[in-house]
């Protein structure tokens, strides 16, 4: 078996799906399941925004009978079909951006210049058996590295809560580095999509100790329907908008992810009343009425975790014990949340 590395453009790899000589053979097939829309016009997002997409694998064969060569596509169905229909018009992106509500016809010429020109990565094996083509699936899947349970969730999920977590982790990920909340090997394995749904679970059922079983039911709970996705994405650029704003006070201990899970939901409840979270502290939704206090009271909580140092303000003792250990429990939670939520005045 050989391995050649190539490429087509768009225009070049649709004008041969339409003519036949790269086709689809269900057998390559790993999943029956069908992408959602939201998936293929994410896809179709990447690629007019110039992101890469991964490579696509194609098997070419020559037919002894018609001696006509083909290609069949091995790895890259589903993006195959995606990218077909946009080119045929067939498709409308409904994924949040700059091209939302579009179809191939509706891009401007230069975008629709762009999108067919985009370079399509291809490995063509030749010479392969079918034996090859299965041996091949193996060997990629050995040394693939494991997937945590957040990326295991984005594989599995293609419902519109798994799209809104990545539309989301994209929003933030650059300020969660720049607050030091999360390192780049982080966000590479998806810890900010995590925490982001870890949010999410405490805005429908109230602060419960951190678990992947409860991120997970909400992922599978959200996958057909998803009619809090407005809602949801509000809250969360709110209380992101707060948190920088109070940058400054919040220093480099209340960014850190366990504060900054309890300061998020308590800027969120602050300004919308969130009623799982009511019976640990009852919020009138007025938000911030006092910048200066608020500043000073976060200032405070944050020169009282750096120091260390047992305090004599049983608020703070508090405080710096709930932020010491098992701190993604729930009881430790909800402590951090409710001083949170009284210092933010």
């Amino acid at each position: 078996m050989r391995v050649t590395p190539s490429g087509f453009t768009i225009a070049e790899y649709c004008q041969q799906m339409t003519e036949k000589n790269i086709v689809v053979n269900r057998n390559y097939q790993r999943s029956n399941k069908v992408w959602p829309a939201a998936a293929r016009s994410f896809l179709i997002d990447t690629i007019l925004n110039g992101f890469p997409m991964p490579k696509l694998s194609l098997y070419q064969k020559t037919d002894l009978r018609t001696r006509k060569t083909i290609k069949e596509i091995v790895d890259g169905q589903q993006r195959s079909q995606a990218i077909l229909d946009f080119f045929n018009d067939e498709l409308r992106i409904s994924s949040r951006g700059n091209y939302y509500g579009k179809t191939y016809s509706r891009l401007t010429p230069e975008e629709q210049q762009s999108f067919i020109d985009y370079q399509l990565s291809v490995d063509l094996f030749v010479d392969a058996t079918e034996d090859d083509i299965r041996q091949l699936f193996r060997r990629v899947n050995s040394y693939n590295v494991p997937l945590n349970p957040q990326e295991k969730r984005h594989s599995t999920y293609q419902g519109p809560f798994k799209w809104f977590i990545l539309q989301q982790s994209s929003n933030y990920a650059q300020t969660f580095k720049d607050l030091g909340t999360f390192n780049e090997s982080q966000l590479s394995r998806m810890d900010d999509s995590k925490f982001i749904a870890d949010i999410c679970v405490a805005f429908s059922d109230g602060l419960i100790s951190a678990s992947e079983a409860r991120i997970e039911k909400t992922y599978k709970s959200f996958d057909q329907d998803f009619p809090q996705e407005g809602h949801y994405e509000s809250l969360i650029a709110g209380a992101m908008n707060d948190v920088l704003a109070f940058r400054e006070p919040l220093g480099d201990e209340l960014t850190k992810k366990y504060h900054l899970y309890c300061l998020i939901l308590a800027f969120v409840h602050k300004r919308n009343p969130i009623p799982s979270l009511q019976p640990i502290f009852h919020s009138d939704g007025h938000g911030v009425t006092n910048i200066q206090a608020t500043k000073e009271n976060l200032s405070r909580l944050t020169e009282a975790i750096a120091s260390g140092v047992d305090s004599n303000s049983p608020v703070l003792r508090e405080f710096i014990e709930a932020s010491s250990k098992t701190t993604d429990r729930q009881i430790q939670r909800a402590k951090r949340f409710r001083i949170l939520c009284e210092e933010i005045v």
